[in-house]
């Protein structure tokens, strides 16, 4: 039984492709979708966001690689080899730096600060394609490139308390004060670290090179959109953007590690501009050589509907017809509109074969037309009736709708009374319907 069903499941759909087929047209055959042999490939632009985290000198409260401060990341890259492995990109990133660090032993090390940073970064990319067989949903890849980087560190020294501004004093019991007060943070870097040369330092460049290498995949979402997750390594080429350096002369001095942060992101790369890797193009000629079926284009009629949708496959040439190959038929009289003769003819009415509405007498005339007798051995039984054979259907009694037929009262509907119920339908005095007088018919066959 599944087989039964599995092979019925098959036939439908391959009928549902013949016809899909033969509704598109022969015109269909003339355009056929090819493969482009060198599609120009233009620069692709991705657009993200990401947070960044600190690493130097200050310890940082901030925890994770997805716990850091918030950050833009605008990139284009553009495919360098044939095989799309390798790419060049060009990224910019505005952000913010922040580190934080906190002593209760030693009061000088309660250090924070706040760097609003912007860079203008060049790598070269490869994707691992190659390591995949088949259309590729994830591909990982790696990066490695420099950046030129611009940075403005601050700090949280002061805090407004009433009418005057006071700086924070660290006590060891973990309060902060000013003027013996006991105040919170509020977070607002408002002193320029440079520009106080807390550390002797005087005038030094607020702008560094930095090498950067990046990891991550990218998710195939369409053939033109990709979602990359990714981190990357920034390894700055300065100490200074936290304000902890080697080279200060008083206060905190740092170690001689240049700082570094963190970035990871998540970008949405969109290719708007490059060539289709299909393309449709209109052929001169449709190509239906070899074993091809030309049932599936035949127009035996002409008149613009194929044969496999065709319902009325014989319409005379230059006939107007339907989605399915028919002759219009307004008056639904069951003549077409190029033989019917009264092409308003009224609904439900008995027409003859040119869609004439034939009168109650022409009616009454055909049924007693002579009917040429035959041989005992021409005749054969038909089942008439309900879809039996006569007499396999019994009733008791005339139905109730029909008693008033039987104008003898010997409970049987003769073929005079037959007659008259059928001559009061045509002159519409009976009250019965085209389906009483059917069901009236069978009943008559069936007593």
């Amino acid at each position: 039984m599944r087989l039964h069903k599995l092979l019925l499941a098959f036939m439908v759909v391959l009928l549902g492709f013949q016809f899909s087929f033969a509704q598109g047209g022969y015109e269909d055959l003339l355009f056929q979708e090819v493969e482009v042999e060198n599609p120009v490939y233009m620069p692709v632009l991705g657009i993200g966001t990401g947070v960044i985290n600190y690493y130097g000198e200050l310890k940082n409260d901030m925890q994770g690689l997805t716990q850091g401060t918030p950050s833009m990341r605008i990139n284009l890259f553009q495919y360098i080899d044939k095989k799309h492995h390798w790419k060049a990109n060009i990224n910019v990133l505005m952000g913010e730096i922040t580190g934080f660090e906190r002593s209760y032993e030693e009061t000088d090390k309660n250090r924070n600060f706040s760097s609003d940073i912007f860079s203008l970064g060049l790598n070269v990319e490869y994707g691992f394609g190659n390591i995949y067989q088949g259309n590729k949903k994830i591909r990982p890849f790696i990066s490695l490139g420099g950046e030129y980087m611009e940075f403005d560190s601050k700090t949280d020294l002061r805090n407004e308390l009433g009418e005057y501004v006071g700086e924070y004093v660290y006590y060891p019991d973990g309060t902060i004060r000013v003027d013996d007060h006991i105040v919170t943070r509020d977070y607002d870097y408002e002193t320029n670290i440079q520009e106080e040369d807390f550390f002797g330092r005087g005038d030094y460049s607020t702008s560094t090179f930095a090498i950067v290498a990046d990891a991550g995949l990218d998710f195939k979402v369409g053939n033109r959109v990709a979602l990359r997750v990714a981190s990357s390594l920034h390894y700055t080429f300065s100490d200074d953007i936290d304000g902890i350096s080697y080279k200060n002369t008083i206060e905190r001095i740092g170690d001689d590690m240049n700082d570094m942060f963190s970035l990871t992101y998540v970008s949405l790369n969109i290719d708007l501009f490059s060539e289709a890797k299909t393309k449709v193009i209109e052929k001169l000629f449709a190509d239906v050589t070899g074993d091809f079926d030309y049932t599936l284009i035949a127009d035996s009629d002409k008149d613009g509907i194929l044969n496999l949708e065709d319902d009325c496959p014989d319409t005379p040439a230059g006939v107007a017809v339907d989605s399915v190959g028919c002759p219009f038929d307004d008056d639904k009289d069951g003549v077409p509109n190029y033989m019917d003769k009264e092409q308003f003819s009224n609904k439900g009415a008995i027409v003859d074969k040119y869609g004439v509405e034939m009168s109650s007498n022409k009616i009454r005339e055909m049924l007693f037309d002579d009917v040429p007798a035959v041989t005992r051995d021409e005749v054969y039984m038909i089942p008439i009736g309900y879809g039996g054979w006569p007499g396999d259907r019994e009733y008791d009694e005339i139905p109730e709708k029909f008693k008033k037929l039987d104008k003898d009262g010997d409970n049987y509907i003769s073929f005079d009374e037959l007659l008259e119920a059928i001559d009061a339908f045509f002159d519409f005095d009976s009250g019965y319907t085209a389906d009483d007088i059917y069901e009236l018919n069978n009943f008559f066959f069936a007593q």
